[in-house]
């Protein structure tokens, strides 16, 4: 199994600074401090197809190496979202970003990036984990637009960890994006329907593969149900991190108590495979 050693980096912190953009208010006092890094570590996890638990796993590794980090690295949940005229907020909403700032302004660096202005220095942290994440009701920048990358290259935090939902870009578009990763996690759901609407993106993962990025492979919501050997065979993938489908009630537990699935077992196994 594919290992990934997340050793070789360092922060210093600076002083607090402020970011002048879009910024959705809340009920409490602001918090907004700033960062300069080195030896950044960009990890894609990347969507295959619609549904295939992108989000969910890349906010579950954005808590399980804070909390294996001990503070010591600052790690970034970062979401790259084209969508011009999707709706934003499926991250925002899963990681209860109301509930954390409430009382704090969350700043958005889609609107920092888009008016060309400074992101080092801005971020939205709480609990030890920065959270860059499209603002509801707030347009993306459009699959081929130089702000997904100045988010992905100057958001502040030593490990930018990225929710890509693949299927929203032109192939082109997340090819380039691809490149500047230092590692992706390429996410299947293994149900029938999204593993054929995967073909377009995974071929994508595999071209980004043979240029050189690290890239690893992860089954999702795996179940009875599940005929793994048809799945493999079809995408053609035998060096694959299983991910058991977590129970119902644990996904709507931690939704309610605004936390990722990180603690839970089959996630935490997974993780160790992928980043110890």
């Amino acid at each position: 199994m594919k290992r990934f050693n997340l050793n070789n980096i360092n922060i210093r912190e600076t002083k607090e600074a402020r970011g002048d953009g879009f910024m959705r208010r809340h009920t409490r006092g602001q918090l907004t401090p700033g960062f300069e890094t080195e030896g950044r570590i960009k990890l894609g996890f990347v969507g295959l197809s619609a549904g295939a638990g992108a989000t969910t796993l890349a906010f579950a590794a954005a808590e399980y190496l804070a909390a294996l980090l001990k503070k010591r690295k600052l790690v970034t949940l970062l979401e790259l979202d084209p969508g011009t005229g999707a709706p934003a907020g499926w991250p925002y909403d899963k990681t209860g970003i109301d509930r954390r700032f409430a009382g704090r302004d969350f700043v958005s660096l889609y609107r920092l990036a888009a008016e060309g202005k400074p992101l080092q220095n801005v971020l939205n942290i709480d609990s030890g984990t920065g959270f860059a994440l499209r603002v509801p009701w707030e347009s993306g920048p459009g699959a081929g637009a130089p702000a997904l990358l100045r988010l992905l290259n100057n958001a502040a935090g030593d490990i930018i960890v990225c929710d890509i939902s693949a299927h929203r870009f032109l192939r082109d578009s997340l090819l380039t994006l691809l490149a500047d990763f230092d590692r992706i996690i390429c996410i299947f759901d293994p149900l029938p329907s999204r593993l054929l609407a995967s073909v377009p993106a995974a071929e994508v993962c595999r071209a980004a593969e043979a240029s050189g990025v690290k890239t690893a492979y992860v089954f999702n919501k795996l179940n009875s149900g599940v005929n793994l050997r048809e799945a493999t065979r079809f995408t053609s993938v035998r060096d694959y991190i299983p991910i058991p489908a977590v129970p119902a009630e644990a996904v709507y537990a931690a939704e309610y108590a605004c936390r990722s699935l990180a603690s839970e077992p089959e996630i935490k196994a997974a993780f160790d495979k992928l980043f110890l």
